[in-house]
C-alpha cells in the first residue's frame, strides 16, 4: 500500500525546470513569513476604481534623476531638492496635486511611508506647495476621486501632520461620507488608533460612539488619545465616565464585567492590565475631574475610595497618629451611607477591633442582620463597656505627654477670627508687623478638591484662627484687603513650611489674589532646613545636628526645641464648628513654632542671612504640584 500510494504522488510530479515561478515564490514567501505588499493604486479610487499612475516621458525622465539625487542628497537634507521638487511640479502640464499622486505611486517605499522617506517628501512638498500657492488646486486637480486616492495612500501611515496637510491639500473632509465606510472597515481589521485620528480630524467623531472609540483606545491603553477623542466627542463625555464607573463593581473584578464587550474587538491586542480596578478608578478619577463632574456621576468610584479611606482612618488610629475624637468624627462626616457603614462595621470586626465595632455598630443602628459574626455573640452582652473607656481615655493620652511641645501662650493671645470686626482688628494689628507665620488646615475630601477650613496667622504675641468657613461675616472684600495688605506686602516677611501647598489651597480657595510670580517675601523653612543639610558636617542645634535629623516639622521642632508636635488631631474634621479644645491648641502650635523654630536658627547658624537668601531665591510657588505636608 505505501509502495502504492509512494507511486501516485511520483505521478503528480512537475519535471524540474517545469515549475511556476510565481506559485514557488509564493510557497517560499509564506515559509519564510514574508507578507507580499498589495499594489496600493489597487481600488484606490471612489468605488474601487484602480488608479493610473503612469508617469508621461518628461516626468518619468524626472523622476528618474530626481531619484538618484534623493539617494545621494536625501540624508544631508539639501533644501535645493524641496525647491527642484517643487519647481517641476508646478512647471508640469498635468496638475500638481494629481501628479505628486502618480510620483508617490511609484516611489519604492510608498506601501510603507516614514517621516524620511522619498514617499514622505513627495506628499509634503506638495502640501506646503498648495499653502503657499492655493491656486495649484482646481477643479481637474482635486475632484473627488482624487480625494479618495490621497486618502487611501495615507490612511494606514500613522503620520498625524502628514495626514493633516493632505486633508487640507487635498480637501478630505468634502468627501467625508464617502470616507466614513472606509474608516469602518479599518475599524473592523482593529486599527482603532488611526481611526480615532482621522475621526478627530475629518471632524466626524459624532459618527462613532464610545464603544467603537472610546472604550477600545482604553483597552490597548491609548488614554491620551482617548482623552482628545472625548475633548471633541463632547455628546460622549458623560455617559463614558458613568460607564467606567459602572466597571467599578463593588463585588465582580473588572475583567469579569468586560468579557462580553470584549468579544466584539476581535482584532485588538487587549491589555488586560489596564482592565482592573486601579487603572480603571485612576481613569474614573482623571476624566471626571478634567470635564468638572461630580461625585454622583461616579458613585462607584465615591463608594471604594471612601471604604479605602474609612479603613485607612482605623489604621491610623491602631498606630496611635491620629487620636479617637478625630478618628470618630471624620468617620461619622464620611461613612454617608449605609452599605459604607456596614463595610466599615464589617472590615472592624475582621480587623478583631471588637470594642469599636460594637460602637459602630450601635452608632449606625444596623441591621441585626448585618451584624458581622465575630460580634453578633458580643451585641447582646455589655460589649460596648470597653469602647466608651477607650473614648473617654483616647482624647487626654497624647497631648499629656511630655514628649510634645505645648502652647507656652495663654489663651487670649489665641484669637479665632470668624466676625467681620474681629478679622478688621487682625488686619490693623497684621500691617504693624514686619515678620509673620503661616500655616493652614483643610477638610480632607476623598474624591474633590479639599475645601479651606482654618488659616492661621501667627506674630510675636498672639496667633490668630481665621475661620475660612465664616463666609457670611467674612466677606469677599475683607479676603482682598488681607491679600493687598499683608501677602502682596514686600515689607512683611511671611514664613511657613511647605509653603507651595499651602499657597497653592490659599489661591484656589480665597479672593486673596496673591501675586506669586515675586515671591522674595516668602520664607519657606523646608527650603532653608534643606540648605543647611548642605553643609559638609552639618550644623549644630540645641537638641542635634541638621544631618541627622528628618525633613519633616516635627522633626525640625525636635532638634531646635527638644520637642515633637502632636500630630493626632492634624487628620481631624476641620468643617466642624465649634472646633474642640484639641483642634485650637493643634492649630496655634503649628503655626507658633515656626517663630520657634525661625528664632532658634537665627541665634545659633552664624551664616543664617546667607542660607535665607539662597532658600528665598529657590523660591517658585508657579510651578506644577507641590510638596507634602
Amino acid at each position: 500500500m505505501a509502495r502504492k500510494n509512494h507511486n501516485s504522488h511520483m505521478l503528480s510530479a512537475i519535471p524540474g525546470g517545469m515549475e511556476s515561478d510565481e506559485e514557488e515564490l509564493e510557497v517560499l514567501m509564506q515559509c519564510l513569513k514574508i507578507k507580499r505588499l498589495a499594489d496600493i493604486t489597487t481600488g484606490a479610487g471612489i468605488n474601487g476604481r484602480n488608479f493610473d499612475a503612469t508617469l508621461d516621458a518628461e516626468a518619468e525622465e524626472f523622476f528618474k534623476v530626481f531619484r538618484e539625487k534623493w539617494n545621494m542628497y536625501s540624508k544631508n537634507k539639501s533644501p535645493h531638492l524641496r525647491q527642484e521638487f517643487g519647481k517641476a511640479l508646478m512647471s508640469h502640464p498635468e496638475p500638481a496635486l494629481l501628479l505628486a499622486l502618480k510620483i508617490f505611486a511609484n516611489c519604492p517605499d510608498s506601501s510603507n511611508v516614514k517621516p524620511k522617506s522619498l514617499s514622505h517628501f513627495v506628499l509634503d512638498t506638495v502640501c506646503k506647495l498648495h499653502e503657499e500657492y492655493p491656486e495649484l488646486i482646481g477643479e481637474e486637480g482635486c475632484d473627488p476621486n482624487t480625494s479618495m486616492i490621497a486618502f487611501n495612500f495615507v490612511k494606514m501611515s500613522g503620520l498625524l501632520s502628514l495626514n493633516n496637510a493632505v486633508i487640507h491639500a487635498y480637501s478630505l473632509r468634502h468627501i467625508r461620507e464617502l470616507l466614513l465606510p472606509h474608516l469602518r472597515e479599518l475599524l473592523e481589521a482593529g486599527h482603532v488608533k488611526e481611526v480615532t485620528q482621522w475621526a478627530i480630524s475629518l471632524q466626524l467623531t459624532h459618527e462613532f460612539d464610545m464603544m467603537e472609540l472610546a472604550f477600545p483606545l482604553i483597552a490597548v491603553e491609548k488614554l491620551p488619545l482617548a482623552e482628545e477623542y472625548l475633548d471633541h466627542a463632547t455628546e460622549q463625555r458623560l455617559p463614558f465616565v458613568k460607564f467606567l464607573d459602572s466597571l467599578l463593581h463593588k463585588e465582580k473584578p473588572v475583567i469579569q464585567l468586560c468579557e462580553d464587550l470584549l468579544g466584539r474587538y476581535k482584532n485588538l491586542k487587549i491589555s488586560h492590565n489596564v482592565l482592573s480596578y486601579r487603572p480603571i478608578s485612576k481613569i474614573v478619577a482623571r476624566l471626571a475631574k478634567k470635564y468638572s463632574f461630580d461625585d454622583a456621576v461616579t458613585p462607584n468610584y465615591k463608594f471604594t475610595k471612601t471604604c479605602s479611606y474609612l479603613h485607612y482612618l482605623y489604621r491610623e488610629y491602631e498606630k496611635a497618629r491620629i487620636n479617637l475624637a478625630s478618628f470618630r468624627e471624620l468617620v461619622s462626616v464620611h461613612a454617608y451611607d449605609y452599605a459604607l457603614r456596614k463595610d466599615f462595621v464589617s472590615y472592624l470586626a475582621a480587623a478583631q477591633a471588637h470594642s469599636e465595632a460594637i460602637y459602630w455598630y450601635r452608632q449606625f443602628k444596623l441591621n441585626p442582620n448585618d451584624c458581622p459574626l465575630e460580634i453578633k455573640s458580643q451585641v447582646s452582652r455589655n460589649g460596648f463597656t470597653e469602647a466608651a473607656n477607650r473614648e473617654s481615655d483616647g482624647g487626654s493620652e497624647a497631648s499629656g505627654c511630655d514628649m510634645y511641645l505645648t502652647m507656652d501662650l495663654p489663651d487670649e493671645c489665641l484669637n479665632i477670627v470668624d466676625t467681620a470686626a474681629q478679622f478688621e482688628r487682625m488686619l490693623f494689628h497684621l500691617q504693624k508687623e514686619h515678620i509673620i507665620y503661616l500655616d493652614s488646615e483643610w477638610m480632607q475630601n476623598v474624591c474633590g478638591d479639599s475645601p479651606l477650613c482654618l488659616l492661621q496667622i501667627a506674630t510675636g504675641h498672639n496667633v490668630y484662627l481665621i475661620d475660612c468657613l465664616a463666609r457670611e461675616n467674612i466677606r469677599s472684600e475683607h479676603w482682598r484687603s488681607l491679600g493687598a495688605n499683608i501677602f502682596n506686602n514686600v515689607n512683611i516677611l511671611k514664613v511657613g513650611f511647605s509653603m507651595v501647598s499651602d499657597l497653592s489651597v490659599l489661591q484656589r480657595s480665597l479672593p486673596l489674589q496673591l501675586r506669586l510670580q515675586m515671591p522674595h517675601h516668602y520664607l519657606d523653612l523646608r527650603n532653608l532646613w534643606l540648605e543647611l543639610k548642605k553643609q559638609r558636617y552639618g550644623v549644630e542645634l540645641p537638641y542635634g545636628n541638621v544631618n541627622r535629623a528628618g525633613d519633616a516639622l516635627t522633626d525640625l521642632s525636635l532638634v531646635c526645641l527638644g520637642k515633637k508636635l502632636n500630630k493626632s488631631n492634624q487628620c481631624s474634621n476641620w468643617a466642624n464648628r465649634p472646633l474642640r479644645r484639641e483642634q485650637i491648641l493643634y492649630a496655634a502650635i503649628d503655626a507658633r513654632c515656626l517663630l520657634l523654630i525661625y528664632n532658634t536658627l537665627l541665634a545659633r547658624v552664624s551664616f543664617i542671612n546667607v542660607a535665607i537668601e539662597k532658600s528665598i531665591a529657590s523660591n517658585n510657588f508657579l510651578r506644577r504640584g507641590a510638596n507634602v505636608k
